[in-house]
């Protein structure tokens, strides 16, 4: 029992501390990805744009923007534009490209929405100190009701993590999408800060495994139930990000970011978590308590949720065509190193057959050759044909053993 735990521990340490094999994509491969000719580099930034999307990096930060939206990156970018070594995470590229870019609007597909309002019960979760004492979990349920109502006009099933104030365990939110098979899982929460100052919304999903989450002193973890579905995450938050960002154009964009919260690597559909706001600022407070407030708040989530569903069946055939060509190259890259291999045994084993023939042949007697004379026989029968034995050189006992044990 103690060494079963003392490996548990070990392990979790080297997962912990592994080191992530960073793939990179070259600014010309960025350019394709992204379907520019030619990037635009300002000494603040780089973008790349086409006819419909504009991508923009920054240098020595993870923050990007996408079609005006903060995403945060998993990799920072390195090099220099100007010196033409700048280069891109392979993850992020594909994040952006398919989570993102790729995906088409389609016929929207009836999902079965688990609505996870955060909190409840003796969990009040963060709560306000002025102008007033208010607590998160009354917040969270009132907009999870609002977006519930319009999804359910849209003809969408919807079910609730909770409907009342009511304390539910973590492990019991994220199980409880998975018991009701849901399409999708939306967490829904307000922010709280040191600083009142702090203001704007933030959607999170969680991080690629091997790769940190976004706020500062996150760790990596290995891979999680989430992370099957990575880039539907992706689409879902950014998606629901973008409307809520299009809601507000005053208030500051925090972006779409990535974390490892309870709720989003436990969950097994796609999953997301948004903080509509700051408790801890007394306008954004106020702001957020207003009915007219809450309904857009509301449409946001669920426009968000409706763009999703039009869009995922593409991101589907993305995905699946991008694995099949990954499996196609390892396959073509298998056979080429067995091609290879079989190379090179072809040009040893033939010197091999010829040396095993030649001992074989020299150790039988020459049954078949007629005995001339009586002189000869004499001669061969007082002296023996000598064996063959192995030159004096470098060969080892074992490799001579090897090589006898073979005729």
């Amino acid at each position: 029992m103690r060494i079963g735990f003392i490996a548990l521990l070990c392990c979790a340490w080297l997962q912990s501390h592994a080191q992530t094999v960073v793939h990179w994509r070259t600014l010309k491969q960025a350019e394709v990805a992204f379907g520019c000719t030619n990037c635009l580099w300002d000494g603040d930034s780089i973008l790349f744009s086409n006819e419909t999307d504009t991508v923009r990096f920054y240098p020595g930060r993870r923050r990007a923007s996408v079609n005006g939206n903060t995403v945060w990156l998993n990799v920072l970018p390195e090099g220099n534009v100007s010196n033409g070594d700048w280069r891109l995470g392979a993850i992020d590229l594909d994040f952006i490209k398919l989570g993102i870019l790729t995906a088409t609007n389609g016929e929207p597909k009836q999902l079965h929405v688990m609505l996870d309002p955060g909190h409840g019960g003796v969990d009040g979760g963060a709560q306000s100190k002025a102008p007033f004492v208010f607590s998160e979990k009354h917040l969270t349920l009132d907009l999870a009701r609002l977006v519930g109502a319009r999804l359910e006009e849209a003809g969408m099933k919807v079910t609730y993590t909770r409907t009342n104030d009511l304390a539910i365990a973590l492990d019991d939110r994220s199980g409880a999408a998975r018991k009701a098979k849901a399409d999708i899982f939306v967490s829904i929460h307000a922010n709280f800060s040191p600083n009142a100052q702090s203001s704007g919304t933030e959607t999170f999903v969680i991080n690629p495994a091997g790769y940190p989450g976004t706020p500062e002193g996150s760790r990596a973890r290995g891979f999680q139930i989430g992370n099957a579905n990575d880039y539907l995450n992706t689409l879902l938050g950014y998606n629901i990000h973008s409307r809520l960002v299009e809601m507000d154009s005053k208030a500051p964009d925090r972006g779409l970011k990535r974390q490892s919260f309870f709720v989003l690597r436990e969950t097994s559909c796609p999953a997301v978590l948004v903080e509509i706001g700051f408790l801890s600022n007394p306008s954004e407070l106020l702001k957020m308590l207003e009915p007219e407030w809450m309904d857009t708040c509301a449409d946001s989530i669920a426009e968000g949720i409706f763009d999703y569903a039009s869009k995922v069946d593409a991101l589907n055939v993305a995905v699946r065509e991008k694995r099949n060509r990954e499996f196609e190259l390892k396959k073509a890259k298998v056979e080429k190193e067995k091609l290879v291999a079989a190379e090179k045994i072809a040009k040893v084993v033939p010197v091999a057959e010829t040396n095993i023939a030649t001992v074989v042949q020299a150790e039988q007697p020459e049954q078949d050759a007629p005995v001339t004379n009586t002189v000869e026989k004499t001669v061969i029968e007082e002296k023996p044909a000598e064996k063959i034995q192995p030159a004096a050189t470098n060969a080892s006992p074992e490799s001579i053993f090897d090589f006898y044990s073979k005729k």
